[in-house]
């Protein structure tokens, strides 16, 4: 990915593997950790180019694999798997299975903040009281993130 690109997918767990605790290895709690720490500074950083330069380096720093694309035969509503699939085909949004799910979780959040970094970046000027709240939906889901992980972030 260079510096100013969109990233070219969005891989995210089926909502069947959403992890509602996790216990992470030692070496995966000090990693995902100062992901967050790091993620939660960019979402702080005043300029949108500085925050921009975190979440590349956080990219760059993380490794995603071990990753297969995941069917999904039900969704357990009236909405089809053929119109997932064509929403996902939309926003470039691919369900995954992974043995690393905290890591493509937080793959996934870093992915989410850096489009919206290019989209404001890249002269789309977006609502500042819109990116504030996405900010701070984004600041949330980070803490959640800790929750489940068992991380203490509060002390960042």
């Amino acid at each position: 990915m260079t510096h100013n690109s969109l990233p070219s997918q969005l891989y995210l767990l089926a909502p069947g593997n959403l992890p509602v605790e996790q216990q992470l290895s030692e070496l995966n709690q000090v990693k995902i950790r100062q992901i967050l720490k790091h993620l939660l500074q960019a979402l702080d950083e005043p300029s949108d180019s500085e925050a921009l330069d975190i979440i590349n380096q956080e990219l760059n720093n993380l490794e995603i694999g071990n990753i297969s694309p995941a069917s999904i035969s039900s969704t357990e509503t009236s909405i089809e798997p053929w119109e997932i699939e064509d929403f996902n085909s939309c926003f470039k949004a691919t369900y995954v299975t992974t043995k690393e799910s905290s890591v493509c979780l937080v793959w996934g959040l870093l992915v989410v903040y850096k489009t919206l970094l290019v989209f404001n970046e890249d002269g789309k000027k977006l609502d500042f009281n819109r990116v504030k709240e996405l900010k701070e939906g984004l600041k949330s889901y980070v803490y959640l993130l800790g929750r489940v992980f068992s991380l203490s972030l509060e002390e960042i």
